[in-house]
């Protein structure tokens, strides 16, 4: 199957889905228990992305002092739990992150 095919396909699919719940034209409403229940959609995809790549880094489980995104992970948490700025916590724990790269796995 051609991958110019698929592309194409799944970009129909995502602008279908979304056309129709986001057009005025199209009369479909979400009731008060699904609007609910698609406000944990966003915390489950975002963890579905950092899970692998934090506990996960080279193919198998790491839950050691030299996982350098484990020990970032970890930092980004404390930070946001202080009230810091997104922006703040982000450029810190990017910092360590790089800091921690440099420092645990030199090459």
């Amino acid at each position: 199957m051609s991958y110019w095919f698929i592309i194409v396909a799944m970009a129909l699919i995502t602008f279908s889905v979304r056309y129709l719940l986001l057009a005025r034209s199209i009369p479909v409403r979400i009731g008060p228990r699904l609007q609910r229940f698609l406000t944990y959609s966003a915390p489950a995809v975002l963890t579905a992305l950092w899970v692998p790549i934090v506990f996960f880094p080279e193919g198998h489980l790491s839950v050691t002092l030299t996982n350098p995104y484990l020990l970032s992970a970890l930092l980004a948490i404390g930070l946001a739990c202080t009230r810091l700025s997104t922006l703040m916590v982000v450029l810190i724990s990017i910092g360590a992150f790089v800091s921690l790269q440099l420092w645990i796995l030199p090459h």
